[in-house]
């Protein structure tokens, strides 16, 4: 599958799926899709249905909070990195836009097929709901300042 390298550099990567055993890097594998973004592509828009989750392969993207204005960048995320963790935790719809910083690549993961494999793996569980809500406390914190 055309997808496991991407996979297993992941897990070089990023500390987040560092802990997954060789089976639990074969189930990511198996699930997991690769997709491309241009520069400013908006990857995912605040309201939309949380259906995939987000690793970023290659390049970056910018988190940016809708309030009362255009709209505030709250954070910048790289290669190793991930998003749309809170909409698929808490089954809730797009808290924010994200929008690629020049060519982005990232593997997508379904909501369903992620959550599978997660139910062997409650470490990685845990730490998604600890950056999840991190980040919305940074979220709320950005939108109150709007």
């Amino acid at each position: 599958m055309s997808e496991r390298p991407e996979v297993e550099r992941f897990k070089t990567l990023s500390t987040l799926f560092s802990t997954l055993d060789t089976k639990g890097v074969e189930r990511l594998a198996s699930i997991a899709q690769t997709k491309t973004f241009k520069p400013n592509d908006t990857i995912v828009r605040v309201g939309e249905p949380a259906e995939t989750f987000y690793v970023i392969v290659r390049g970056g993207v910018r988190v940016i909070a809708k309030g009362k204005d255009e709209g505030k960048e709250v954070a910048r995320l790289a290669a190793g990195q991930f998003f749309g963790e809170m909409g698929i935790l808490n089954d809730e719809p797009r808290t924010a836009d994200v929008r690629a910083i020049g060519d982005v690549v990232c593997l997508i993961f379904t909501k369903d097929d992620l959550l599978k494999v997660l139910e062997d793996y409650p470490q990685i569980m845990h730490t998604l709901g600890a950056v999840g809500v991190e980040r919305a406390g940074k979220l709320v914190d950005a939108l109150e300042e709007s």
